[in-house]
């Protein structure tokens, strides 16, 4: 299965505080820097785990971009990017509290901006792929550009409450869609909804086929062929939730692709990603998530 992944590439800067935090002051902590965005790491973690993942990024006109692209380039997927001249390469800075916990975080993603359907068109052929992967950082001209433009199953992820209304207009385009609750209620247009299912139904109503929603450490969902499947959590030392949700639709994915269940993939996945320090853990491999999946059903 050939994979294409749309979407962003971010310096992410990771600030733990050691204590609880004490606001407008300085606090004693431990800082990461690393290459992260939610299309990114996707991309990686398809790439860890030996897929056929082709890439399509861009980066900005400085030293970041370079840093950026050695490392992706060290990746064993295809990179096909470019450099936006007018900003710098996009930034995500997060600050957890003493429980690793996101208390903020700021992103300045500007350079997302170029990632346009002139871009996409140049670059690649989206009917030569067996899949497609979109995050909601690509703005909704982009979006429409690409669904408009093949007939191969989208996947996209939501990001944030204020990025996944981009996706909206689009569901019915969609093979499946990720989010977080938060992400499932903004979308659903419906604030009175009482429980994940009837989120996830009326988000289905709207005509995507596939709805992931993910609720922290109280599990996952699939909404599918009008049921509502169900997987706990797996149980993690959490060191870093940074990465998580992507890592949970890149094992859904990864399973899409294997013929295995998508909800034990996500949850191993993305409990690799939570004891690790970065957003991508780099000891993910196919043995790795038939060992955690393994373990952690035997256990429930």
């Amino acid at each position: 299965m050939k994979i294409l992944v749309i979407g962003g590439t971010n310096i992410d800067i990771n600030a733990t505080s050691i204590n609880e935090i004490v606001l407008k002051d300085s606090n004693i902590g431990n800082i990461e820097i690393s290459i992260g965005g939610v299309a990114k790491n996707i991309a990686e973690n398809l790439a860890r785990l030996e897929l056929d993942v082709s890439f399509l990024t861009i980066l900005g006109n400085d030293y970041y971009a370079e840093v950026a692209a050695n490392y992706l380039k060290g990746l064993k997927l295809n990179l096909i990017y470019a450099k936006s001249l007018n900003h710098p390469t996009s930034i995500y800075l997060a600050v957890f509290n003493q429980n690793h916990d996101l208390e903020i975080g700021i992103n300045d993603m500007k350079a997302i901006d170029g990632l346009n359907q002139d871009f996409i068109k140049e670059k690649a052929n989206l009917n030569s792929y067996d899949l497609i992967v979109i995050d909601s950082n690509l703005s909704q001209e982009t979006i429409k550009y690409i669904v408009s433009n093949t007939n191969k199953p989208i996947f996209a992820e939501a990001i944030s409450v204020n990025k996944v209304l981009r996706l909206k207009p689009f569901l019915a385009k969609f093979r499946a869609i990720k989010c977080n609750k938060y992400e499932a209620l903004t979308i659903s247009g419906n604030k009175n909804h009482d429980s994940i299912e009837s989120i996830a139904k009326d988000i289905a109503s709207q005509g995507v086929k596939e709805v992931y929603i993910t609720d922290g450490d109280k599990g996952s969902y699939l909404y599918k062929d009008n049921v509502l499947i169900y997987k706990p959590a797996y149980r993690a030392n959490i060191v870093n939730t940074t990465g998580a949700g992507d890592a949970f639709y890149s094992g859904v994915i990864y399973a899409k692709a294997q013929g295995l269940n998508e909800l034990e993939c996500g949850n191993a996945v993305a409990k690799m990603t939570l004891e690790c320090s970065k957003s991508n853990n780099p000891m993910l491999n196919r043995k790795q998530i038939e060992r955690v999946v393994r373990e952690n059903e035997i256990r429930d």
